[in-house]
């Protein structure tokens, strides 16, 4: 799953009939939820976001699954900041023990 060379990536960027930048918002996304996975998290950003443009260019990964993945795990990272601001504010509120 890595992208072959950077010609071939710039010459579906070129042939790509769609709105680019589009694009690279969802390739960015996509690049995101990538980095959250062991194959890809030791890897540079650069590499990253290439095989992310490159799976929304070849169909591998669709507009869909970008916006509803990224959705759930914003969706889950806004519950746990919100949990942990609580439990601050729990603790805050405790008397001090000495």
């Amino acid at each position: 799953m890595s992208v072959k060379n950077d010609k071939e990536l710039d010459a579906k960027l070129m042939n790509y009939d769609g709105d680019r930048y589009d694009v690279v918002v969802l390739a960015s996304m996509w690049a995101k939820e990538l980095k959250k996975k062991s194959e890809y998290k030791n890897q540079p950003n650069a590499v990253v976001i290439k095989i992310a443009l490159d799976d929304i260019l070849s169909g591998r990964v669709k507009k869909d699954e970008v916006l509803n993945t990224s959705k759930v795990n914003l969706e889950a990272e806004l519950k746990a900041q919100e949990e942990a601001r609580l439990e601050a504010e729990r603790k805050a509120k405790e008397p001090m023990k000495l």
